[in-house]
């Protein structure tokens, strides 16, 4: 089972990723402003906290990352957390990569 996990899960979360792209030019736009950033455990955190619609955007995202993540975990038979916690150091590689906000490992925003 552990073998079928790691074959297929890398192909899922890039499903997911791509199927993000509904979300992209809001969710760009905000992580340009630096306004949002990538969490670890799979989510969007707000970077300033004063913006109420980044706020609604990352609810809003993470509502429907979290149903995509629990979609993937029930095809793959693991838990939740598994599937968050790749996801999390993919977006958070790639914030980084990409010059995005991203919480890092003492609790602190970096770009």
């Amino acid at each position: 089972m552990k073998a079928t996990l790691f074959k297929t899960l890398p192909l899922m979360l890039a499903a997911l990723l791509f199927s993000m792209t509904s979300w992209a030019l809001e969710l760009d736009d905000a992580k340009a402003k630096g306004l949002v950033g990538e969490q670890v455990n799979g989510y969007l955190g707000l970077v300033k906290a004063d913006n109420m619609e980044a706020a609604a955007l990352v609810v809003d995202i993470n509502r429907q990352r979290k149903v995509k993540y629990q979609e993937i975990a029930n095809k793959q038979n693991t838990q939740l957390a598994n599937i968050e916690k790749i996801a999390g150091e993919k977006l958070v590689e790639k914030a980084s990569e990409d010059g995005f906000y991203y919480l890092n490992s003492t609790g602190g925003w970096e770009r």
